[in-house]
């Protein structure tokens, strides 16, 4: 089993709802053209108004801290305020996920502990 097949099977399982998207181009084009980039990674030195957090322990205590900094800088109201949010991964995996802004914080948690590289996750109304 792949892991894709792995994550898409996780997925199924947090929620039916959770939209797979296998012809996820678009939308990869989309953040791409939104940034610049240093390999894989956003050059967050060349954004403005962005926050950073240094991660700290284990994949295992990233959530937690990773929870705080979205209620602290009110990303929150942003997840809560969207219709759709989008998660791509940049290279362990061949396909895009939809998710609704209820499913927001079950779903990062799998993501977190289960998938590896960088995780994009944004809106593509704004």
């Amino acid at each position: 089993m792949t892991l894709d097949d792995e994550i898409k099977e996780k997925i199924l399982q947090l929620s039916d709802s959770l939209l797979i998207i296998d012809s996820w181009n678009s939308i990869a084009d989309e953040l791409s053209d939104s940034f610049e980039w240093i390999g894989s990674k956003i050059n967050w030195s060349k954004t403005s108004k962005h926050e950073s957090l240094n991660l700290k322990g284990n994949y295992f205590d990233w959530i937690d801290q990773i929870n705080n900094f979205i209620h602290a800088n009110n990303i929150d109201s942003e997840i809560l305020h969207s219709d759709n949010i989008y998660y791509i991964n940049d290279s362990s995996l061949d396909f895009s996920v939809s998710i609704k802004p209820k499913q927001f914080y079950q779903f990062l948690k799998m993501a977190i502990n289960n998938i590896p590289q960088h995780h994009y996750f944004f809106n593509r109304e704004k």
